[in-house]
């Protein structure tokens, strides 16, 4: 049988912490970001673990696309070859400014600024694979 594929549609805060949770751990590489700043639109893909099932030990493509999206600052990424930087998805916060931050392993971070009625979907596509690895965090940090 053939797993369902998640689609969420977020809208405030509390809609940001349920798409946190599905994607935290997830890798994005850099090159798969863009921001299409005529259309307001922000969009990646992310390689998400899927916990829902089988405790995390299968990944999926998972496409994020956020619209009202008024602009974007990265912090914490290096200028150097963002052709093949990775990052690590720790977590997604929704500040009461409508600033919605997303923040990578390494102190990484893009920061978007948003329109009062903005919304985001992420959905999954394509077919799972094992994940090669489980991460880990430390709680003390």
């Amino acid at each position: 049988m053939t797993p369902e594929l998640l689609k969420l549609r977020a809208e405030d805060a509390e809609d940001i912490e349920v798409v946190s949770a599905v994607l935290q751990d997830a890798i994005v590489p850099f090159c798969d970001i863009a921001f299409q700043e005529e259309d307001n639109v922000f969009v990646f893909v992310a390689q998400r673990l899927c916990r829902e099932e089988k405790e995390g030990t299968e990944r999926i493509c998972c496409a994020m696309t956020i619209k009202g999206v008024k602009s974007v600052r990265t912090h914490g990424i290096s200028s150097g070859s963002k052709d093949e930087l990775m990052l690590d998805l720790l977590a997604i916060i929704l500040e009461p400014e409508n600033v919605l931050n997303f923040i990578f392993a390494g102190d990484s971070r893009i920061r978007l600024e948003l329109d009062k009625k903005w919304h985001g979907i992420i959905e999954d596509f394509g077919e799972r694979w094992p994940a090669l690895c489980q991460p880990r965090h430390d709680a003390n940090t």
